[in-house]
């Protein structure tokens, strides 16, 4: 904010609330690093993005693909061929028409007194630089677009195609088509994986790829590929952490400091071989950050923290 002046001090720190103060974790980040002379952020604490993929075994690491309808094509699982994890959705059009390769039906969206944001995504590949496809959302029965990616001239990398629609307020609950398609007649071959699907009331904006496979505040809502995934928030209030100094060279002492850069004079010392852990809740909540007296030690440990919204 431009032009603090010291009567806006009570805007500067935040004061726990008693629910935030018996909050249970929630939230953990292990981490080891090598470090230098040079201050660097452990970790930023932010909330991140918040997301959800409704469509089930979208990279295609589940062996059912039946959740895919080809359409004037043969769909497959290939492991030859992946954008993430180990497969991708093959589709060999048939070369008798435009509009060969796959949709995906989603859940009914139901009815809403706000517009609802429609967003689709997925990354495709062709056998060769040949050919193009387009991804668009459809009606239930397929035959009303209501949003293109555009026609896509296939490579032999992956390229991410993505798409937008708004429901009006006040529209009955309806189901909707994901296609991706040849979008003129051929027979090259082409790959499609990391395919999303996401509805939300608060923005247009295409969320970034998601799976429950991808680590830390990623889970499946169900079975793994075969069920809805969400992204969940990321730390953002620090309430405790475990370091350890790895070097056993005396002059390597690394200082740790909480929402401010780390030196000497504004880190806490942690001595060759030691473990800095806090056994009280603390409340951070815009960084860690650590530096090295000399050379490159190595720290390891782990945060502790809640989501804190």
């Amino acid at each position: 904010m431009a032009n603090e002046r010291h009567t806006d001090h009570r805007g500067w720190e935040v004061d726990s609330s008693t629910r935030q103060s018996v909050h249970s974790y929630t939230k953990y980040d292990p981490f080891r690093e090598a470090l230098s002379t040079t201050a660097s952020t452990l970790k930023t604490l932010a909330q991140g993005e918040i997301a959800t993929n409704w469509v089930t075994n979208p990279s295609i690491e589940g062996t059912d693909v039946g959740m895919f309808t080809a359409t004037g094509s043969a769909i497959a699982r290939d492991t030859g061929q992946y954008d993430d994890g180990a497969a991708s959705l093959s589709v060999n059009p048939d070369d008798s028409d435009a509009g060969e390769g796959f949709y995906w039906d989603s859940p009914t969206i139901p009815f809403s007194t706000s517009p609802q944001h429609i967003t689709i995504q997925c990354t495709v590949r062709g056998a060769s630089a040949s050919g193009a496809v387009t991804m668009t959302l459809r009606d239930s029965a397929g035959t009303s677009t209501l949003a293109t990616g555009g026609s896509h001239s296939l490579t032999t990398s992956y390229a991410r195609q993505t798409a937008q629609y708004t429901i009006p307020a006040l529209t009955d609950g309806a189901s909707y088509r994901l296609y991706v398609v040849s979008t003129a007649q051929h027979n090259i071959n082409f790959n499609v994986d990391k395919i999303m699907f996401e509805v939300r009331e608060d923005t247009t904006a295409v969320s970034t790829y998601l799976d429950g496979n991808q680590g830390i505040n990623y889970e499946w809502t169900g079975t793994a590929n075969l069920s809805i995934s969400v992204k969940k928030a990321d730390m953002s209030v620090l309430r405790g952490i475990q370091i350890k100094n790895e070097s056993s060279s005396s002059g390597e002492i690394v200082y740790v400091a909480f929402d401010c850069t780390a030196t000497a004079t504004t880190g806490i010392p942690i001595l060759a071989g030691e473990t800095f852990e806090t056994n009280y809740p603390l409340d951070f909540r815009k960084s860690v950050s650590v530096i090295s007296a000399s050379g490159t030690p190595t720290v390891k440990g782990v945060m502790w923290g809640i989501a804190g919204y």
